[in-house]
């Protein structure tokens, strides 16, 4: 089942969070972090941050306050867009913690650093960001916060960010962001209909209807608002209560208020010395972060002699498989790790970390992987080839653990969570294991049911991002470290 995600916006400028009318008129409505964690105490499938002057200014500013937040006891997904210009501004938001970076100058003005980045972080970290006006009949594309048209057709560079290799697109109607007037149904279900991948919704909220119209009407993965928010018209469970009670499928509140698991947690402290490879390729900050919030010291390992030294080993990712093996043969990790698993010590490698522990991956060409355990890695079925309403590549959302027959959970880092518990999604390729034991976990998605946790002996992998799936996340994390 698809389950859409609700998604505040954030504009930022300089240290506030800011809301205008037509993306211009700014009001300041408080602080990032504050903002932040207040939304996701609430519910929030994912955060949007958007930097509104960085185009402007040709910079983007948010990696402090990326940091912040994922510091704050967030644990969801974060996207950041504005003024992203390099393959170094995306490394760097990565690093601060953030998911996916939304895109839109710099691809207007260099379509091809959409593929460069796509190649690098993978396409399920890259989002087009389209801002479209309705103009003599058509939809075009502007930049630099709706400041400035671009000639393009918004609804053609829609397809051709897709064909770059956009894992994902925000579309934001200018016409209507902060009016209150509702979305622009007609520019976003035109859109929705012409792209495999999926598509989130922004500009106009002015009410719970207009967000519900959207969502049946256009059929968009994600919707984003903010102002309803902002101004205390309306909380995100109140929103979702409203969203579920119409049909719509979300993602149900945590039985523990977020706010609680942090007290939960605090009682159930491991405290213990946490390794995390950096080779350069991975959201470092949120792995950190969640395991620091269960007591734990967290160092990061960039030497074999490191490596082998660990006590327990996490190997992160978020990019794309060749790069991320490219980077640790660069390190001369490659041999450490194998070398590492060999030892009994648990090694847990997560989402692009669970990939390269296989033997092969066929992303962007093919390419071997550590061979920890015997596998291999290959995309999801194309949407033309899968009958199924609302089935887009990436694999993005929250989405359930199923555990197969024979399974058992027990003893493994899964001891305390519920067959059918949720999780975040954020993958365009899926994990074969060889041998049928080694899926601890399945996960169904567009009619293929996948591995989504595997297990050999000290080794584990998970697809998901347990760093960013609350508390069950943080679960698997606290038993991981109980090894």
């Amino acid at each position: 089942m698809k389950r859409v995600r609700v998604i505040p916006r954030l504009d930022v400028k300089g240290p506030n969070v800011v809301k205008g009318i037509h993306l211009e008129g700014l009001r300041i409505v408080g602080k990032p972090a504050e903002l932040a964690r207040k939304y996701y105490d609430q519910g929030a499938d994912e955060l949007l941050y958007i930097d509104i002057v960085a185009s402007l200014y040709e910079r983007n500013n948010l990696s402090d306050v990326v940091e912040k937040t994922a510091s704050s006891g967030v644990f969801i997904p974060i996207t950041v867009g504005g003024g992203i210009r390099t393959l170094e501004d995306i490394n760097k938001l990565l690093r601060s913690g953030a998911d996916k970076v939304a895109i839109n100058t710099a691809a207007t003005r260099n379509p091809q650093f959409i593929t460069k980045a796509a190649e690098m972080f993978g396409s399920q970290c890259i989002v087009g960001s389209i801002e479209a006006k309705f103009k003599e009949g058509r939809w075009e594309a502007y930049i630099d916060n709706g400041r400035e048209c671009t000639g393009l057709d918004a609804v053609e560079w829609a397809k051709r960010l897709v064909e770059l290799g956009a894992g994902e697109l925000l579309v934001t109607s200018v016409d209507r962001d902060g009016t209150k007037r509702g979305y622009d149904y007609d520019l976003i279900k035109e859109i929705v209909s012409k792209v495999p991948v999926p598509v989130v919704a922004c500009g106009g909220a002015g009410s719970i209807d207009d967000i519900k119209g959207c969502l049946i009407k256009t059929k968009c993965d994600g919707i984003a608002f903010g102002s309803i928010l902002h101004y205390g018209e309306t909380t995100l469970d109140v929103v979702k209560a409203e969203l579920k009670s119409a049909g719509i499928a979300i993602r149900e509140p945590a039985p523990l208020a977020n706010a609680k698991i942090d007290a939960k947690l605090a009682g159930e402290r491991t405290k213990k010395v946490i390794s995390v490879v950096d080779y350069h390729v991975g959201n470092l900050k949120s792995v950190i972060n969640a395991f620091e919030r269960l007591g734990n010291t967290v160092r990061l390992v960039s030497t074999p002699q490191d490596v082998l030294e660990s006590e327990l080993l996490v190997l992160p990712g978020d990019g794309a498989f060749g790069y991320a093996m490219k980077q640790l043969e660069k390190r001369s990790l490659i041999g450490a790790i194998k070398e590492y698993a060999k030892t009994g010590r648990p090694l847990l490698g997560i989402c692009l970390g669970m990939q390269l522990l296989m033997n092969r991956s066929e992303e962007f060409g093919a390419h071997d992987g550590l061979g920890i355990i015997e596998g291999t890695v290959t995309a999801f079925k194309p949407a033309n080839e899968v009958d199924e309403p609302g089935y887009h590549v990436p694999h993005m959302g929250w989405n359930e653990l199923m555990q197969p027959q024979g399974a058992s959970w027990g003893d493994t880092i899964l001891s305390d969570t519920l067959n059918g518990s949720l999780v975040y999604f954020i993958h365009s390729y899926r994990v074969t294991p060889k041998a049928k034991q080694d899926a601890l976990v399945n996960t169904l998605y567009g009619g293929q049911e996948f591995c989504s946790v595997v297990k050999r002996d000290n080794v584990y992998g998970t697809q998901f991002h347990p760093e960013k799936s609350g508390e069950i996340g943080a679960s698997l994390i606290k038993h991981f470290c109980n090894l």
